[in-house]
């Protein structure tokens, strides 16, 4: 049976929590984003392991993200980071996950719905220091965040922002945005409001922001091996390792002679007698079609380039004529083999985008297998997985 397949290193991602935690000063807490299907690593997965080495807080879009992840790690610090609505408070508290508040409406529709419960639900605020997107807008609503911190029903536990040009190559918008939020911290703390658990730090800002580490930081592609990256620059000073290599097979090889034509819409014309290489894998997977005459594949330690627009299920690769390349061979997508390895940055060049999308794109049907200490582990059975994490933390 062919398909193509993602192989995750979970000892990895241990290591790229562990370097990350090291840079960050006593007492700072972490938050795995988990957005997106763990950025296309899976979620079961990743939430297990994320929790077994001990991360403290786990972060999600949506509500139905978080539900389901309480499904597989109950007792898991849960931070929905998208808006919630009134209706949401009951699963919130009987689920222990933690919303934000974006504005005085919505504080006051969640401290109604949590009287209701009769009780005090856990919230983080959410400030606009420059996003342009949710939250309480930093410059002009600062009386209406205070009001929000007094409300009965609402324990006010964290305060968050989040950078909107971190990553760039000039960062004074990013510390403007950093300097809003301290202002906003300024103006609670003058009115005898600290909240315990302030946050602002995503990968970019971890790297690149002075002191903006307070509480808890959110480096998300990060921990998953990958660098921040904008403006089509790619960094190369990440601290971590990549998680995720992306594979699949020959599953077809054929002559093909000059001047015949390769897939659909007769798009690639042979201009010499070759070989042509049928792999398993296509845009229906999360391989764009953009990808279509621009990106290579790793075949037994050699690069062959993808020829004729990638279909939904299949590709087509130019092997040339001297190569000993056979049916059934693994074809490296993203990944290392041998002595070559294409990164999610040069993937991510070829589609005109950033590695986040690369990863969020790979889709439910493309396999996820997890490798600890060499070793696959088979339907993440999280009581064998447990045992294993704790011997290596040790």
């Amino acid at each position: 049976m062919y398909y193509s397949w993602t192989e995750i290193d979970l000892n990895a991602f241990r290591d790229n929590i562990r370097l990350v935690r090291a840079a960050l000063p006593q007492g700072c807490k972490l938050m795995v984003p988990l957005k997106a299907n763990a950025y296309g690593h899976g979620l079961e997965a990743m939430a297990k392991a994320a929790h077994e080495f001990g991360v403290e807080w786990l972060g999600l879009a949506t509500l139905r993200e978080a539900l389901e992840i309480k499904a597989y790690v109950p007792e898991a610090r849960i931070l929905v980071l998208g808006p919630c609505e009134p209706d949401d408070a009951k699963a919130l508290f009987v689920h222990r996950i933690t919303p934000i508040i974006v504005d005085l409406e919505n504080a006051h529709a969640m401290n109604e719905a949590s009287r209701r419960l009769h009780t005090r639900l856990p919230v983080h605020l959410k400030i606009d220091t420059g996003m342009g997107r949710i939250g309480f807008d930093a410059e002009h609503t600062l009386e209406d965040i205070w009001k929000a911190t007094q409300l009965s029903n609402l324990q006010v536990e964290g305060i968050m922002s989040h950078f909107a040009t971190a990553d760039e190559d000039d960062i004074h918008y990013a510390i403007g945005q950093h300097d809003r939020f301290k202002r906003v911290l300024k103006y609670l703390k003058e009115r005898n409001v600290d909240i315990p658990i302030k946050h602002i730090a995503n990968s970019g800002g971890f790297m690149n922001i002075a002191h903006c580490d307070y509480d808890m930081v959110r480096p998300g592609i990060l921990l998953y091996g990958g660098c921040p990256q904008a403006g089509g620059k790619v960094r190369t000073d990440a601290p971590g390792r990549p998680l995720l290599a992306w594979k699949t097979n020959v599953t077809f090889i054929k002559e093909v002679y000059t001047g015949q034509c390769i897939g659909y819409g007769a798009a690639h014309k042979a201009k010499k007698h070759t070989k042509i290489a049928t792999i398993e894998v296509g845009y229906g997977d999360g391989f764009h079609r953009i990808l279509s005459g621009r990106a290579h594949v790793l075949i037994r330690g050699m690069r062959y380039p993808v020829v004729g627009r990638i279909s939904m299920d299949q590709t087509t690769v130019d092997l040339g004529l001297v190569n000993d390349v056979m049916v059934g061979d693994e074809v490296v997508l993203l990944g290392r083999q041998l002595g070559d390895e294409i990164t999610v940055h040069e993937l991510a060049r070829e589609m005109d985008t950033i590695p986040y999308e690369v990863y969020t794109s790979i889709s439910a049907r493309v396999e996820r297998r997890y490798f600890f200490n060499g070793e696959q582990v088979h339907n993440f059975v999280f009581s064998n997985f447990s045992l294993m994490a704790s011997s290596i933390l040790k």
